[in-house]
């Protein structure tokens, strides 16, 4: 085992308790504070520390975990757990976990406060305090705790001191460019007579179901308190945390959602008003995106569906099938009313493929009205899920999820949006959970109940793949419906049709603009054009365009309907307007030049890469000064290639601050990322997260490690979707960015080979070749010399010997400086060791400041061949 300190061998990360042993995703619990006695059997402790060791070398400690009750402010034990813990290198997070109690609910934890601790190798490194309550158990129809009264929102900083003027201006709509932290505030009637703790938990999410963030409130409720509030927040100080979306916020207690509140984020536009909250006790459900009233079913006629079906703008491929198997419904109940023998079992089960914004969730929800009429679904109702609502995060979770969504759309619809989720490319091991989602569907459709129609959706390509992903599959869907893109022209009627229902019309010369606009936005169309979503989001930023010019005028109030309604050439034109802002003047930051090439030159070696870049910096000196357009001169794209170690991301940050004083670049920062950071490991999710770092990168340089990773011979993998959207946005973006790929020489050539775009985009590449002897020697010197660290003449000498001979034997994967600093921090730690092996009398500051051969006495040559037999030995973990 190592010799080590404990104390250096761990950081605490944290301890925290919990009642369920349901495992969540990452290896997490349901942690709280407050549990009611009547639902806990087992409290369990969980004490985790962060290994300092990871990767290194095992070790062993031994931890106590103790609980007491706190009565009269003295502490009762009630156990003390005694833990030896074998801590291998492979963890970088520790967890001890152990449990005290009782196998009968509420026989052993009473109502009263009690407390954790926890000791490593007999020291206590953490304690936690935690509640019993003894209130009644919460369920989805009884809080015998407390009854929400209000639930409202705003807008403040993390510290409600700081809120200007002290009030609250309560919203449903936030404007991104002013929000910090979007605060939620409950207001809450006590229902019980003695003191009690109240821990709620506030869950924002978007409007994918991603958790954005997650708080908890920790309160005292005294005794004879009618009312009191809760109060939390999530955000940042800074706005911009909070982009344009549709959120909602889940209300937690006793690990029950008591409600749920809905809110939007806007560019600019706030609302003022408080949210309508929805409570699944009162069996009132948060249905995402619209509202309660929505899911009762409309009172009209099969004749007026079919009717309102037709009269749907474009289309026509899907009007014609759904008419025509309609039609062959009636047929065969004629042949029935006939005394014809027909299978009365019909499926109803299909496809829909096609790109956002078709129509697709429209024309099931009308679908769900039209079998309810035709008495083949007794309610008609449409219930929309997702993969995430489908399949589980671990073993033995999927079969009830998918079982549970299809229980509640019985009776109608079960909708699955991106179905195609389900069956993930490359996964012909099924290793995915997706596919056991597929296969309980498989079974539902073939010997299930029915009462259900089942709807996959989703772009075209991936629905194709992930019918032909099941043998069961493509037979048990049988209705396939195309939804082609809109036409322009059929665009131009639902932007119309938009525009009426908001209460404005369009001049004439608006029209004809728009028109253009949506020809050349569809002829460079590709699958993510948003259809219908689009022309929405037009009418919206058309009218709000129309507002904001309308209230800057004087005379505002004096003007009439016609003006009030009427949207003009220039409202429209601000909009595509946005897409070509004009780059701000920004002039060269001489001091911010001078000391990132002062850097740049006091780099050990590498002089071809500087000549390089002192000529890219006059010829961007030289274009600026003579007022010629830079980024249209060449692109600021680069290549770097070489073996590891030899200052690519250094060189890569240095050139970030070049460019940010030359004014190319606005923030001058440099994002990292490799493969991993941008591909997904499911269809569809590749281009969003490519997308994210591509946003996180603007006004930067996105420089991208091993590059060629992206691009794998396989036809299945999602690199190669990251690649394009990297392309489409170093085009579409390119004055916003830089994008500078890195990895080694040869399969840097294949990577620039294997799309068309990849050589056009990237005009400069740059060869960092392995460093010289002589170069790896003043590096080492100087990471010594940034230790305090010199070395004496013996010293010296079998360092220069060492490098010399890894320089000789160096193959392509050589780690040049990076093989320099293990060396390094090996010998230091050997001096360290060193030192403190001497007595303290004996440790002059010259002794301390220098390093001796007997500190690098892991360079030593074999005895067989002294000189090909030079090795590192790095020391293990020895017993």
């Amino acid at each position: 085992m190592t010799s080590k300190k404990l104390d250096k061998n761990y950081k605490l990360r944290d301890l925290r308790c919990y009642a369920s042993r349901n495992a969540l995703m990452g290896n997490q619990y349901e942690y709280r504070r407050v549990f009611e006695a009547s639902e806990v059997n087992y409290l369990y402790a969980e004490l985790s520390f962060f290994n300092k060791l990871f990767d290194e070398e095992d070790w062993a400690c031994d931890c106590v975990l103790k609980a007491y009750r706190i009565k009269n402010n003295e502490k009762i034990e009630l156990c003390s757990i005694d833990i030896h813990r074998e801590v291998r290198k492979e963890e970088n997070i520790v967890y001890v976990r152990e449990g005290w109690g009782t196998p009968e609910y509420g026989a052993f934890w009473k109502r009263g406060d009690y407390l954790w601790e926890a000791f490593i190798d007999g020291e206590p490194v953490a304690s936690q305090k935690i509640y019993i309550e003894e209130g009644g158990k919460v369920t989805p129809g009884n809080n015998p705790y407390f009854d929400i009264e209000s639930l409202r929102f705003f807008n403040g900083p993390y510290s409600l001191d700081d809120l200007a003027g002290g009030k609250r201006r309560y919203l449903t709509q936030f404007a991104s460019d002013k929000t910090q932290y979007i605060w939620t505030e409950l207001t809450l009637r006590n229902k019980q007579t003695r003191s009690w703790y109240c821990e709620i938990f506030f869950n924002y999410f978007d409007d994918a179901g991603q958790l954005k963030g997650s708080v908890s409130d920790l309160l005292y409720v005294a005794p004879g308190t009618t009312t009191f509030y809760s109060l939390a927040g999530w955000g940042n100080n800074t706005p911009g945390s909070w982009l344009p979306d549709n959120y909602r916020v889940e209300i937690v207690f006793m690990s029950e959602l008591v409600a749920v509140a809905p809110l939007r984020v806007h560019e600019t536009v706030e609302v003022e008003g408080e949210p309508e909250v929805f409570f699944p006790a009162e069996n009132k459900p948060y249905i995402a995106g619209g509202t309660a009233a929505e899911a009762s079913m409309d009172e009209k006629s099969l004749k007026e569906l079919l009717q309102e079906l037709n009269e749907m703008i474009g289309l026509e491929p899907v009007k014609k099938r759904l008419n025509d198997f309609i039609h062959y419904l009636k047929f065969l109940r004629l042949r029935q009313a006939q005394g014809f023998e027909e299978n009365t079992h019909i499926s109803l089960h299909s496809a829909f493929l096609g790109n956002p914004g078709t129509g697709k969730t429209t024309v099931a929800k009308m679908l769900g009205k039209i079998y309810h009429k035709m008495g083949l679904l007794s309610k008609g109702t449409v219930h929309e899920v997702s993969r995430a609502d489908l399949v589980g995060k671990f073993i033995g979770q999927t079969a009830p999820q998918t079982q549970e969504a299809i229980n509640k759309a019985r009776g109608g619809i079960l909708f699955i949006d991106e179905a195609y989720a389900l069956a993930r490319k490359g996964d012909e091991g099924g290793q995915d959970f997706g596919k056991e989602a597929i296969e309980i569907l498989i079974k539902e459709m073939s010997d299930g109940p029915g009462d259900l129609a089942i709807i996959m959706a989703g772009y075209p390509e991936e629905m194709q793949h992930m019918l032909q992903s099941n043998p069961g599959m493509k037979s048990r869907i049988n209705l396939i419906y195309y939804f082609p893109d809109y036409t322009p022209q059929e665009l131009m009627e639902i932007l119309e049709l938009k525009a009426r229902k908001k209460g404005v019309v369009f001049a004439p010369e608006a029209k004809e603009y728009i028109y253009k606009q949506l020809v050349e936005l569809y002829r460079n169309r590709d699958r993510t054009f948003g259809n219908a979503r689009l022309v929405t989001s037009l009418v919206e930023e058309a009218k709000l365009n129309m507002g904001l010019r309308i209230m800057q005028q004087a005379n505002a109030k004096e003007l009439s309907k016609e003006a009030l309604e009427t949207i003009l050439l220039e409202d429209v034109k601000a909009i595509f307007g946005k897409q070509h802002a004009k780059k701000p003047d920004i002039p060269i930051d001489e001091e911010l030049l001078h000391d990132a090439m002062q850097q740049l030159n006091a780099l050990i070696g590498m002089e071809n890469v500087k000549n390089e870049i002192h000529e890219l910096v006059k010829l961007v000196r030289f274009y600026r000064e003579s007022g010629r357009d830079v980024l249209n001169r060449f692109s600021m794209h680069m290549v770097f290639t070489g073996n590891p170690g030899t200052g690519k991301t250094t060189v890569a940050r240095i050139i970030a601050q070049v460019y940010k004083a030359l004014g190319i670049l606005e923030r001058g920062h440099l994002v990292e990322c490799d493969r991993q950071s941008l591909v997904a490991a499911y269809v569809g999710q590749t281009a969003i997260k490519t997308k994210q770092k591509i946003d996180e990168a603007i006004g930067g340089v996105l420089f991208i490690d091993e590059a060629y990773a992206l691009t794998s011979k396989s036809e299945q993998d999602f690199g190669k979707e990251a690649v394009e959207v990297l392309l489409k946005q170093m085009e579409d973006r390119r004055s916003e960015f830089v994008v500078i790929v890195a990895g080694y020489p040869d399969n840097m050539h294949e990577f620039l080979h294997a799309n068309p775009g990849l050589l056009s985009r990237f005009d400069m590449t740059i060869h960092f070749d392995d460093y010289k002897v002589d170069e790896l020697y003043d590096i080492a010197l100087s990471m010594f010399e940034q230790e305090g660290l010199h070395l004496d003449l013996a010293a010296q000498q079998q360092l220069r010997s060492y490098l010399e001979h890894l320089y000789r034997t160096r193959n392509k994967y050589f780690g040049n400086a990076r093989s320099v600093r293990k060396v390094v921090q090996q010998a230091v730690r050997h001096q360290h060791l060193r030192m403190a092996s001497l007595p303290k009398e004996v440790r002059t500051p010259e002794v301390l400041e220098t390093v001796t051969i007997e500190d690098l006495r892991d360079l030593m040559s074999s005895s067989n061949d002294k000189e090909e037999g030079l090795g590192f030995r790095l020391s293990g973990g020895g017993a």
